[in-house]
């Protein structure tokens, strides 16, 4: 856990590692493990893991003694969050149709604060692999999908977001008036494309999905591995990412 990742209250930053560090494992870790990948001190680690097991944050693993796994209470939450978004069960059937015309893998990603957050994907044929998973977030203004959120948005929340992510401060303004002018584009055109995003040779292209009252709730993305994607390319296929997420706004009140 580095110093950044430090708030004032202790105990949630070291149940936050400790869930973090088991999403990661590839199989079940034991407390000597976790702590030696969280750098919590034994005493505190095991404190902290009984509470994190009293309330089914995390789980004893069947069949391997003393060692741990994520909890069914995050997959409770996690699929309570999942049932509330009414516009999932639509993304497949559209998102099919736009993968079949474009031939690239799909995504849906949701808002959650100043994040990003991938609810589904569906794979093209022969996709290659890069890491862009369900779960994974990225702040808005580095992804596609993020920005064509943002754009959508009134400007007043636009340059709450700057401020709340640190963007206006002095030595990282400089950066802003691309940021603002890659705002502008995407609000004009309807669609955001960005560069290197997940990985680098991935591009992508994303538009927003709105609600009946013009409100950004979501984003539908297309993703692009092994090419270089261009602001010149990203026209050919922004007609498609559009229409499909004109389509999913749609079915949303």
């Amino acid at each position: 856990m580095t110093e950044q990742d430090k708030t004032a209250a202790p105990a949630i930053d070291a149940s936050v590692a400790i869930l973090e560090v088991l999403s990661a494992a590839s199989w079940p870790l034991q407390l000597s493990e976790i702590c030696d990948r969280t750098g919590l001190a034994q005493a505190s680690a095991h404190r902290i893991v009984n509470a994190m097991l009293h309330h089914r944050l995390i789980a004893l693993a069947p069949g391997r003694r003393k060692t741990y796994v994520l909890g069914s209470r995050l997959f409770q939450l996690s699929s309570a969050i999942y049932a509330r978004q009414p516009f999932v069960p639509h993304f497949y059937p559209i998102a099919e149709i736009l993968k079949n015309e474009i031939h690239r893998s799909i995504f849906l990603s949701l808002p959650v604060g100043n994040q990003v957050v991938i609810l589904a994907r569906l794979d093209a044929p022969a996709s290659q692999t890069f890491s862009a998973y369900v779960g994974r977030t990225m702040p808005m203004h580095l992804s596609a999908s993020g920005k064509a959120i943002l754009a959508a948005r009134p400007l007043e929340d636009q340059l709450s977001y700057l401020r709340d992510e640190g963007l206006a401060a002095p030595g990282v303004a400089a950066e802003l008036p691309a940021l603002a002018s890659d705002l502008q584009r995407s609000a004009r055109l309807g669609y955001a494309i960005s560069l290197n995003e997940i990985q680098q040779d991935v591009g992508c292209v994303a538009a927003p999905v709105v609600n009946g009252r013009g409100e950004p709730v979501a984003a539908i993305s297309a993703c692009f591995t092994g090419e270089a994607l261009t602001v010149q390319s990203a026209r050919v296929y922004s007609k498609n990412v559009v229409q499909a997420a004109r389509q999913l706004s749609s079915h949303i009140l």
